[in-house]
This record gives C-alpha cells, sequence and structure tokens, in this order.
C-alpha cells in the first residue's frame, strides 16, 4: 500500500490495530524528536493527514514512519516563522493530545526556534506507525537540498507504506 491509501480509512486497516510504544493519540510527547514531513487536508471529505519522520523519535523506535490521519476535521493550523533554507526539518519538541466533547485534538511545538505550531481538532484519528522501504536509519541534512533530490530518502504520500502498528479512536474507520 501507499501511505496516501491511508487517508480512505477503510475498516481493513483495523489489522494493524496494536499499541505502538506510546499512544500519540493519548499520550503527552510521543511524538517528541519525531519531523513533520508533510501535511494534506483533503477539505471535500474532511480528512488530514500528518507524515513523521520516526527515524530520530524518541519514543516510537520501532519503525521509521508515522502516519497521522484525522476524520471529521474542524480546525488545522500551522505557523511559523521565516526560514533560511528551502527545506526545514521540523522536528517535534512537544505533542499534546486531547480528547473531550467528541472530539480529538493535538498541538504540536516544533523546532529550531522560534519553531512552528500546528493545531489540529477532528471528530477521530488514526496513528500508523510502519516502514517504508529504502530510507536510510538517519534522518536527511536537508541543508542544500531540494525536494527533487529527496526522493526515496523521506517518505511522502506516493511512498509504499507497510504498516506495523495502530491505534484508533472511535468510529474513525469507514463503516465503523
Amino acid at each position: 500500500m501507499k501511505i496516501n491509501d491511508l487517508l480512505g480509512l477503510s475498516a481493513s486497516l483495523r489489522q494493524h490495530a496494536s499499541l505502538p510504544e506510546m499512544d500519540p493519540l493519548a499520550e503527552v510527547d510521543a511524538l517528541q524528536e519525531a519531523q513533520a514531513v508533510d501535511v494534506r487536508f483533503d477539505a471535500l471529505a474532511g480528512i488530514a493527514g500528518i507524515i513523521f519522520d520516526l527515524r530520530q523519535a524518541l519514543q516510537l523506535q520501532e519503525a521509521d514512519t508515522g502516519v497521522l490521519v484525522a476524520r471529521g476535521v474542524r480546525e488545522l493550523t500551522w505557523t511559523g516563522p521565516s526560514r533560511d533554507t528551502a527545506l526545514t526539518a521540523w522536528s517535534i519538541g512537544s505533542s499534546v493530545p486531547r480528547r473531550g466533547n467528541g472530539f480529538f485534538s493535538l498541538s504540536l511545538m516544533m523546532w529550531p526556534h522560534p519553531g512552528a505550531h500546528l493545531t489540529l481538532t477532528a471528530e477521530g484519528a488514526a496513528f500508523f506507525v510502519g516502514h517504508v522501504p529504502g530510507l536510510s536509519e538517519v534522518p536527511v541534512d536537508y541543508s542544500d537540498r531540494d525536494r527533487g533530490t529527496l526522493i526515496g530518502e523521506v517518505a511522502s504520500w506516493e511512498s509504499l507504506f507497510a504498516p506495523v502498528r495502530a491505534v484508533f479512536l472511535d468510529s474513525v474507520l469507514a463503516g465503523d
């Protein structure tokens, strides 16, 4: 499967349900030192996805890539400073998930300082950890790189993906 296929949240994805080392949908700082690589938002379907590079993550070390998929998106915001380089590794300094009033929310504070801030609020979410074939054991140095030179070195929506574990909030999968 490709990472993009996760955005469909089909019921067959339930086969990967198994708690990773930490639950990014419930535990504070489970995503610490992971890097936010890409965000995709489908406004028609109200679905957002975030790809994380886990190769330097402190808590999620059994796989190289994480993918958060949120359904019923109510808020998706990004604020960040200007950058000196074309590409920036946005490392997560703090991740704070919350559940309440029928919603899931996630706040990500990132660095380099002054860092970016990504917030997401949705009706439900799923988080997948897995492997993208061919990635090296260490993340890419983005200085002096452009997007075209990163193909195969950083996970993208078109990357092949082998899920290892996944956590789901109630009713996030199609057909649930």
